[in-house]
């Protein structure tokens, strides 16, 4: 396909672009797998727990139910915990409390996708500037043979072209996981929050509610 040109022949034909490149790909590579097990992670901490807790809930109370939830590593169980701290308060404090709770989870969730969005956005400009680097090598070339022969410039347009292509190799799969991954998280905050909510009445209804 390259005319026997190695992967490694590429690399070297992209110059120092491909390997900038090359380590925004491995580093957006990293990201993904990363967020990937978080989001995971996240998942299962909401619909794992929900049923123990509104089990443990109904079975044991309110105390029962705050010891389950500080003793497992679930955004469900730490948003249970900041509306379990305003109980006795109005259903606005309790409501925010737990609102506020799970922005934070979201946030956590949220962690080095701007890195991702970003490597994809400048990835396109770092493979263009390596692009014009090798065009003006190329035309340099040509100026101090005198145009004498195609091969002087082919290293030029060769360096021009797999930046570009490089470019656009690390750009386009980061661009799709920093779209995933931004809806999967309002995706997940609308479960968080939904789950949240079925506990929400607990706090008012255990004869503490303002009135």
């Amino acid at each position: 396909m390259f005319g026997g040109l190695s992967f490694i022949g590429l690399i070297s034909k992209g110059g120092v672009t491909v390997l900038v490149l090359g380590l925004l790909s491995v580093f957006s590579i990293a990201i993904m797998l990363e967020r990937a097990r978080a989001f995971s992670r996240f998942r299962r901490g909401i619909h794992d727990h929900f049923e123990p807790l509104k089990k443990t809930l109904q079975s044991g109370g309110l105390p029962a139910a705050a010891g389950y939830s500080g003793g497992v590593d679930s955004p469900l169980g730490r948003v249970f915990l900041a509306g379990y701290e305003k109980r006795g308060k109005k259903k606005d404090a309790i409501e925010g409390a737990m609102e506020l709770s799970g922005r934070r989870e979201v946030q956590r969730l949220e962690k080095f996708l701007g890195v991702l969005g970003t490597i994809g956005s400048t990835a396109p400009f770092i493979g263009l500037f390596g692009t014009v680097l090798g065009i003006i090598r190329a035309f340099s070339d040509m100026a101090l043979t005198q145009g004498a022969s195609p091969s002087a410039v082919a290293d030029g347009i060769a360096e021009a072209l797999v930046a570009t292509a490089a470019g656009l190799f690390v750009a386009i799969p980061a661009v799709a996981a920093y779209n995933y991954f931004v809806r999967t998280v309002a995706k997940y905050s609308l479960e968080l929050e939904a789950s949240a909510s079925e506990f929400t009445e607990a706090f008012l209804s255990d004869g503490m509610e303002d009135k």
